[in-house]
């Protein structure tokens, strides 16, 4: 492919300056802050939905109006490509990319209830068991599937085989850790498939799961969560309830809530997995077992938060570390309920949890320019459906990972002005996010990166922009900006556009080979980063 540098004259960029108002060419489409920008592929399109969802709405639209803009977009491509769908769909949920699994499921119960080729709805329930990991994604995708319609045949046939099919050891799991969510219970989806063994042992479980009897003689050793869970049903306090979890391998879910004191808890730090330390370590703090007085404690906690094989093996997304840091750096839970007094190095662990998730990056090793949109619009909404976490400030920790990895790289931020915004790579998460979120301001230019370094002589291989698309200030388009840069200082500069919010909108021209829209938080965005910043894709 000729370098664009050959082929764009001065005069046709000259031709090409118009306000981000107006359109650049037939190809654009109008944004939510009336810019024109370009649309995504679906493919593009559904990976945003997939790793990011529509928690929280955004600085335009609503969080129902933005979750209903995105499910008629999946309802309408399911109906016309729901192989592809399922493709996407499946990436994401192999590659472990997305937070959380709640947008996979709804994917999948579209397709398999509404995709129109028979063919694509067997496919769809033969994924169930990959999907659905856990028994509370079960009972999600339950609900979905059954807003979608009535439970025929094929509905009945691939729940039962999920039955059938798993694992002794981990269906006896489900039957004491995940018994109802979302307004169904294992035992209500047993009653509707009615799944079918000739395996004692398996009829056992699923018995237990209808009305909480073991029958006698079923001795598989993996039967055993069960006879634990009833024990501690019966037990009377907290210590009794402990033993038996260390005793029986227990998670805590299957012990009454009114005996999981602090014995309980220090028990559950080693029956419970990664996923479950985090997101309690608030309340491992609240009763008192995770203290800056334990000092034990805290160096086995800190070594599970920054075991790289572990974070994999846990399935833990950055989100998941960023979100946990996030609320025990507080001291006190989301909605209020509960305080605790927070550990320095547990509050490191965690920021090292972050960058550790993303897996092992390598650098590019071009000149980066990172920057970071602090308009207004990027102060709106949530992002991952993580409570408190606007798109600036996941701006901002996201960049922290390029800034962390690249060896010439520096932050700035825009909104209709550019300036330094004071980041550097000894910046903790925190403060990072702080000094993005203190610098929002104004109306969206997503041009002003390429237009600064321009006038500024700043030599720049890679612009990465931090990004919800809604760019509309401008007086030139972000694409005419990075032409004008590389015809004025002779550098093949490329573009990156990570997207923040779900929307179908990109700064970034899809037919060009150097401009590049990724997902933000999407675990394989880094990667595929740097094999673009090194022309390799």
């Amino acid at each position: 492919m000729k370098n664009l540098l050959n082929v764009i004259s001065p005069r046709s960029i000259q031709k090409m300056a118009r306000r981000q108002t107006e359109r650049l060419e037939a190809r654009q489409t109008v944004n939510n802050a009336g810019g024109f920008v370009y649309t995504l592929s679906d493919e593009g399109r559904l990976t945003r939905f997939l790793v990011l969802g529509t928690d929280g709405g955004t600085f335009y639209a609503s969080e129902r109006q933005h979750t209903v803009q995105a499910t008629d977009f999946v309802r309408e491509l399911v109906a016309r490509d729901a192989e592809k769908a399922l493709r996407v769909t499946l990436d994401i949920v192999r590659g472990h990319r997305a937070p959380k699994p709640d947008p996979a499921l709804l994917l999948l119960a579209l397709i398999a209830k509404t995709a129109p080729n028979a063919e694509d709805r067997k496919a769809a329930w033969d994924a169930l068991p990959e999907v659905a990991r856990t028994g509370t994604m079960l009972l999600h995708f339950l609900a979905f599937a059954d807003a979608l319609g009535g439970w025929g045949r094929l509905t009945r046939q691939g729940v039962a085989r999920v039955y059938e099919d798993a694992p002794l050891e981990k269906l006896a799991l489900w039957a004491v850790k995940y018994k109802a969510r979302d307004g169904w219970s294992q035992a209500d989806a047993l009653r509707k498939a009615h799944p079918k063994t000739g395996d004692a042992n398996r009829n056992a479980v699923l018995k237990f799961m209808v009305d909480g009897v073991l029958p006698d003689g079923a001795t598989d050793a993996a039967l055993r969560v069960i006879e634990g869970h009833l024990l501690a049903l019966a037990a009377t306090t907290d210590h009794a309830a402990a033993n038996l979890m260390t005793h029986y391998g227990l998670p805590i879910e299957a012990v009454p809530t009114h005996l999981r004191g602090a014995e309980v808890y220090h028990a559950a730090m080693h029956t419970n997995g990664l996923t479950w330390l985090l997101r309690n370590l608030g309340n491992l703090g609240r009763v008192g077992v995770l203290s800056v007085n334990d000092r034990e404690l805290v160096r086995e906690v800190v070594k599970r938060l920054t075991d790289a094989e572990a974070l994999k093996r846990g399935r833990i997304h950055p989100l998941d570390a960023l979100k946990a840091r996030l609320v025990y750096a507080q001291g006190r839970g989301v909605k209020g309920k509960g305080e605790w007094l927070p550990v320095p190095k547990v509050v490191d662990a965690l920021e090292d949890a972050f960058m550790t998730a993303f897996g092992n990056i390598q650098p590019a090793g071009t000149r980066h320019l990172l920057a970071l949109d602090v308009s207004g619009s990027m102060t709106m909404g949530t992002v991952g459906g993580v409570p408190g976490l606007t798109p600036n400030m996941a701006a901002a920790a996201m960049g922290m990972v390029a800034l962390r990895t690249e060896p010439d790289a520096f932050t700035m931020g825009f909104a209709k002005q550019f300036r330094a915004l004071g980041i550097t790579p000894k910046d903790t998460l925190e403060s990072a996010m702080h000094k993005a979120q203190s610098a929002s301001f104004g109306a969206t230019d997503c041009a002003l990166p390429m237009i600064w370094a321009a006038r500024e002589g700043v030599q720049v291989d890679t612009f990465v922009v931090y990004t919800d698309n809604e760019t509309w200030a401008g007086k030139i388009h972000p694409k005419v900006a990075l032409d004008q840069y590389r015809q004025k200082t002779g550098i093949g500069a490329r573009l990156i556009v990570v997207g923040l919010t779900a929307t179908e909108f990109t700064i970034a021209d899809p037919v060009r080979a150097d401009m590049l829209d990724v997902v933000g938080f999407d675990t394989a965005a880094p990667g595929v980063m740097t094999a673009f910043a090194r022309g390799e894709v």
